[in-house]
């Protein structure tokens, strides 16, 4: 009984699955219309029609699917354009992801974030105030080498300064430099510092979900 029930359920299966297979196993057919508005097909993809859709058919005629066209040289370009621009946003976020939680874990609030900024502003008006200092005590020796060199001057009219004083003046002028580009370093360094806190002390706020006017900035002086 069982043997004529499973004769008959194949009896009805197997013609079933024959029908079907020629149309799987079947090539596809291709499909296009030409710059001349002329529909060609072939069995194969039809290299007149590469720049442009070519339309991939079920040997019943259906759709299979739409072949889309290669790029061109300025789509290509566009393309590279926006997948860089891609990139650069994704690593601009991860890099914002990760300054908000060293800002989230650092600094309890704001108060705590100025605290630090004044070490640091601190630690440069030191350093601005002992340039200052060098460029003093430098600026009394370059009075001394340039009043020694016009007495001898004065005294040996006739005569070359010799190079030890206009060494000494030499010298002492480009002290001098040194310390006002150190001191100017400084400063470009001092408002630097600032920009970056301020920024941060706004973003602090953002992440802490306080308004802008919750804590006021402080600031040491200018050095």
């Amino acid at each position: 009984m069982k043997a004529a029930c499973l004769a008959a359920a194949l009896t009805l299966i197997v013609p079933a699955l024959r029908a079907q297979v020629p149309a799987v196993l079947a090539p596809p057919i291709y499909s296009c219309t030409d710059a001349d508005g002329r529909v060609i097909s072939s069995d194969r993809p039809i290299p007149t029609c590469s720049r442009q859709p070519m339309r991939e058919l079920n040997p019943d005629g259906s759709l299979r699917r739409i072949i889309p066209p290669p790029p061109t040289r300025e789509q290509q370009r566009q393309q590279a354009v926006l997948e860089k621009e891609g990139q650069e946003d994704a690593l601009a976020r991860k890099v914002q992801q990760s300054r908000d939680r060293n800002l989230l874990l650092t600094f309890e609030d704001e108060r705590s974030l100025e605290s630090m900024r004044r070490r640091g502003l601190a630690d440069i008006d030191h350093e601005i105030r002992l340039a200052t200092q060098r460029i003093l005590s430098i600026d009394r020796e370059l009075k001394i080498a340039q009043d020694s060199a016009s007495a001898w001057q004065s005294a040996n009219p006739q005569k070359k300064l010799p190079f030890q004083y206009q060494q000494r003046i030499t010298d002492s002028a480009n002290a001098i430099l040194v310390e006002d580009a150190l001191i100017t370093e400084r400063q470009v360094e001092r408002d630097r510092i600032n920009i970056r806190f301020d920024a941060d002390a706004k973003r602090l706020r953002e992440l802490l979900g306080r308004p802008a006017h919750s804590e006021v900035p402080i600031r040491s002086p200018r050095g």
